[in-house]
């Protein structure tokens, strides 16, 4: 094995158990995000009990379908693409902690992804597990993300780590005086800059115009504008893409219908 990989491995695995050691409990009763009114779909939270998510784009729709148990806790999803089974997923819960294992059609488990989050349900940690090589049998960790959050519960620093060789990465965040435009850094923990990302969000927290340049290669900046609609939980059903700079010439758009347990 690389040693280079070895240490990655090492070192994000420690830096996961530091972060995890502090008494999990077992059962989802305790979990007071498995009872409030959201959805983890993927690795975003959504506002309401989510039942079904149908998404449509220019390359096609696909679908999720969400099963839920007695206590109304969400235990597993089903994925839809073009029609037919792709697969699902099932969640189990720990204290601030949700584990997503997911599954082809032949029941063959592919993945899982580990989720923790906080009392304001900021996800602080996410680690992805997978299978390396096809015909390997063990999975290993692939990637690893670590987010911290300010006293305005906004995103502080960020850290990426990937095992396959690649150098760790480092986000820092820092806005303007009334926290609706924020400046995203992207650079590797020896300093150098890749990117230089400038946000602004509308009041539901989602990104409308973001402007980016990456220092090393060009001054030149892209832009692009980003128009939502929302639905009565808060929620994003449609999305449009712009890109400003060539008048519109990309043209991204997205729409998704969200069905809840309550309608």
């Amino acid at each position: 094995m690389d040693r280079l990989f070895a240490n990655t491995i090492l070192f994000a695995t420690c830096l996961f158990i530091s972060f995890s050691c502090a008494g999990n409990k077992s059962t989802d009763e305790e979990v007071g995000i498995a009872t409030g009114p959201t959805t983890l779909y993927g690795n975003s939270f959504l506002n309401g009990k989510v039942s079904a998510i149908a998404n449509s784009d220019e390359h096609g729709g696909d679908s999720t379908f969400f099963e839920y148990n007695e206590n109304g806790h969400l235990v597993k999803a089903k994925f839809y693409s073009k029609g037919k089974e792709d697969g699902f997923c099932k969640y189990h819960y720990s204290s601030n902690e949700i584990r997503q294992h997911y599954y082809d059609n032949n029941q063959k488990e592919t993945s899982y992804t580990i989720v923790e989050f906080d009392d304001r349900k900021n996800i602080t940690l996410l680690m992805d597990y997978g299978y390396i090589y096809p015909d390997t049998t063990k999975m290993v960790l692939l990637y690893m993300r670590h987010n911290s959050y300010d006293k305005e519960n906004r995103p502080d620093v960020a850290f990426e780590y990937f095992c396959d060789g690649i150098p760790p990465y480092k986000y820092r965040y820092t806005y303007n005086s009334d926290g609706t435009e924020v400046e995203e850094c992207f650079l590797a923990v020896t300093g150098n800059i890749y990117t230089i990302t400038k946000k602004k969000k509308d009041k539901m927290g989602y990104v409308v115009e973001q402007s980016e340049n990456m220092p090393s290669d060009s001054q030149e900046w892209t832009n692009i504008a980003i128009k939502y609609k929302y639905d009565k939980k808060g929620n994003w059903v449609e999305r449009k893409i712009i890109d400003t700079a060539s008048e519109g010439y990309r043209n991204d758009y997205k729409k998704r219908n969200i069905y809840y347990l309550d309608e």
